[in-house]
């Protein structure tokens, strides 16, 4: 089970699309502090930057309807950031680890402050801190899309656009990713990708398929002042491969009643991670299971109009990682040979599907 200390999860609908929202809000955090659910990190190697909390001077997102209204500018716990000069290629980052994205828009506001080279963006479906899309605005004046892979900046092949980005004004950066296209909007603005003229603005994305889906965070420059407040992130939950495979084998197999998949947890006993009727993922299984799992056993057992057999799971390279509990409707003079059969048909099923185990669990 994910545990969030800092962000807190509303399910509910945000949008027709999007079912799920994460709100993070510094103000629950300790001062001086990273916020927990985080991971500082550099990109290119290198020590990590001291990414914390901080109080700082924030205007209300709505701007005042009158003169009057200004003195609400107040102070507000943000995220910040200063990031010591380093040598080209390194990349302080830092990553929400609580949660995979794959359709999301994600919303901030940030500031730059420093010197006239500093930058501050955020980063999109990374896998780890060598490999994942960034949005970054300079105040050099640009907003510019790319990929990092393998720690390396392709930002030649990115992106960009020449826009103000002021130093110590906070602006809204909206990013938003579904499936390969990605659009980014400054302060209500579309701008990357740039506009055409005569195209349609919904028609309007960057397409790439590199990612397609990971870990969301903040991104900093080396030499730089950056400030974060009013994040958001409204998302698709991503369904685990498991259960992508639970429904396949559901309309191949109509006879069958019952479908879960258990995968080895040192210590203790394995834990389910794909249920043909959705519930209660994460449950510890029996030493049954267990004992599949390590010695490759197989279980069976009938009782009134049902079989079920619990089989070895194994990857592409043979090896036992699940065990897969298969229960079917039975028939008239059945016996455990030909359900031990049945449910390695399903098994098969199953294993065409997946390389490792890992690829069940994502």
């Amino acid at each position: 089970m994910r545990f969030f200390c800092l962000a807190w999860f509303l399910a509910g609908l945000a949008s027709e699309a999007l079912a799920a929202q994460i709100n993070f809000d510094f103000s629950k955090d300790a001062p001086g502090k990273m916020p927990p659910g985080f991971a500082s990190l550099a990109t290119g190697g290198g020590a990590p930057a001291d990414w914390k909390v901080v109080e700082e001077l924030v205007p209300p997102i709505l701007a005042p309807l009158s003169d009057l209204a200004r003195g609400t500018v107040a102070k507000h716990p943000v995220l910040s950031v200063a990031s010591p000069d380093a040598p080209d290629g390194r990349w302080p980052v830092l990553f929400f680890t609580n949660e995979l994205f794959s359709d999301f828009v994600l919303t901030t506001r940030f500031k730059i402050s420093g010197g006239a080279r500093s930058m501050a963006g955020v980063v999109l479906r990374a896998r780890d801190q060598d490999n994942y899309y960034v949005v970054r605005a300079s105040a050099e004046g640009n907003l510019l899309w790319y990929r990092v892979v393998d720690g390396k900046s392709y930002d030649m092949l990115g992106i960009g656009v020449r826009i103000p980005v002021p130093t110590n004004v906070w602006q809204e950066l909206r990013v938003e990713c579904s499936g390969s296209r990605t659009r980014c909007f400054l302060d209500g603005k579309l701008v990357i990708p740039p506009a055409r003229a005569g195209a349609p603005t919904n028609d309007l994305a960057v397409n790439d398929t590199t990612f397609a889906s990971g870990e969301i965070g903040f991104w900093t420059g080396p030499d730089s002042q950056s400030s974060f407040v009013d994040a958001v992130v409204q998302y698709t939950p991503k369904v685990a491969f498991a259960q992508v495979v639970m429904a396949e084998m559901k309309k191949r197999y109509p006879r069958l009643l019952g479908l879960k998949i258990y995968a080895g947890k040192e210590p203790g006993l394995p834990v389910l991670i794909g249920d043909l009727k959705g519930a209660s993922l994460g449950a510890a299984g029996s030493k049954y299971d267990e004992d599949v799992i390590k010695r490759g056993s197989v279980y069976y057992l009938k009782d009134h109009d049902a079989v079920e057999v619990t089989l070895p799971l194994r990857d592409r390279n043979g090896d036992v990682v699940a065990a897969l509990k298969t229960r079917m409707a039975s028939f008239q003079g059945e016996t455990q040979d030909t359900a031990v059969t049945r449910a390695t048909i399903i098994k098969k099923a199953v294993e065409e599907r997946m390389g490792s185990l890992q690829d069940l669990k994502e």
